[in-house]
């Protein structure tokens, strides 16, 4: 019987005589588990990377509610987690796994455990037990994942907290190989999967960003670890009316160069094409060549020099 759980967050539980003695005295603190608990950090939340936003969670800074579009888009996703998780239901040790470090304050859920038997797979180092994070994405950004072939840097951090949690909490009784990300296009539930593999050095630096934050906390003092200016979170974030630097990223951004989004200029791109060769054929031209084409030949044909 592991001694952290009896103390873990501080219940009052006596010390059971037997396996089934613990279940029953934890079924018993049920009520009055989370009666004095302090407020916890979820990995999602600290997998963005911004220390402030953390503690504005912490400190129970109201958010605005969601859009109807918004809330659509998430019932969507956990519509595909549930799905995916009764995809694996038999391969999974469990699903939905919990663990909690009550040192950090921090708490969640992984998506779930899969155990890949021997023998399964070509590479044989793959065998045996696996968290699962799953995500769903739009079509546009699921084609920049597949392109990049590496998960989103907050996904990855995401993956590293489940890795770090579970492994702590369990105290190495689930020995995990590393992380698989799963990405689903919510547009055509086109999918793709990478693995993370833990990184200690990461951790170790978030950890210590985390502990600077509560010590901050403690003393009244908010933490100044916020994410870049030129970063994307800051126009999306729901506490930007109350945080400084995050106006000052907004303000920032807005006196920089405009540029166009990557899907809107392939879009511009892909129909500059047609009508070009749709010109070319009403005026009984064919300027294509034969083999391959070059970029500074597809800039001259679109008389972008």
């Amino acid at each position: 019987m592991r001694p952290h759980l009896h103390t873990h967050r501080g219940r009052s539980m006596k010390k059971a005589r037997s396996a089934a003695g613990y279940a029953v005295e934890w079924l018993k603190v049920a009520n009055q588990r989370d009666e004095k608990k302090q407020p916890y950090i979820k990995p999602s939340s600290l997998a963005k990377g911004c220390l402030l936003y953390v503690a504005f969670e912490l400190q129970g800074k109201p958010k605005p509610p969601f859009d109807a579009r918004v809330d659509r888009i998430l019932s969507v996703g956990t519509d595909s987690h549930r799905r995916l998780q009764r995809g694996l239901s038999r391969t999974c040790l469990a699903q939905e796994v919990f663990f909690e470090i009550e040192e950090y304050r921090i708490h969640g859920f992984c998506d779930g455990i899969l155990y890949i038997p021997p023998g399964k797979t070509a590479d044989e180092s793959a065998a045996g037990f696996w968290a699962l994070e799953f995500k769903t994405t739009a079509g546009s950004e699921f084609d920049k994942l597949k392109a990049a072939r590496v998960p989103k840097e907050e996904h990855i951090r995401q993956a590293q907290i489940y890795l770090w949690g579970i492994e702590k909490y369990y105290e190495g009784a689930i020995p995990l190989k590393g992380a698989i990300v799963y990405y689903e296009n919510r547009d055509n539930l086109e999918h793709l999967a990478y693995e993370v593999y833990p990184d200690p050095i990461l951790m170790d630096d978030l950890l210590a960003r985390v502990r600077a934050m509560l010590e901050g906390l403690a003393e009244d003092r908010l933490p100044d670890d916020a994410l870049p200016l030129d970063h994307w979170g800051h126009t999306y974030c729901p506490y930007l009316d109350i945080c400084v630097p995050g106006q000052k990223a907004v303000e920032w951004q807005a006196q920089q160069p405009r540029t166009i989004p990557d899907h809107i200029m392939a879009d511009i791109i892909a129909k500059r094409i047609v009508a070009k060769k749709g010109a070319e054929k009403i005026q009984g031209q064919d300027k294509k060549k034969a083999g391959r084409r070059s970029l500074n030949d597809l800039v001259r044909d679109l008389d972008w020099e």
